[in-house]
């Protein structure tokens, strides 16, 4: 039965890495991959805000929320094997 639980907190733990690498890999790659090649970046959004800083300000506050899901995540996750060990 133990065996059985800390499988199943091994694949919670291994989904949540997973979840936060592709949360973050996918826009940072789409901008990269796009935005030194067009003039998409230069695009003024707000006054002097160019659409380049307002992704780069969004994928930082995006990085953020997803580090803070991912401690609280995995804090759970350890607190459970503390509390059965």
């Amino acid at each position: 039965m133990q065996r059985r639980s800390e499988e199943i907190r091994r694949i919670a733990a291994r989904r949540t890495q997973r979840v936060f690498v592709v949360v973050n890999a996918v826009p940072l790659a789409a901008s990269t991959m796009v935005f030194p090649f067009t003039d998409i970046p230069a695009v003024p959004v707000l006054g002097h805000l160019t659409l380049g800083v307002v992704c780069g300000i969004l994928q930082c506050g995006l990085f953020m929320a997803t580090a803070w899901w991912h401690e609280a995540r995995s804090t759970r996750l350890c607190d459970c094997l503390a509390v059965e060990g």
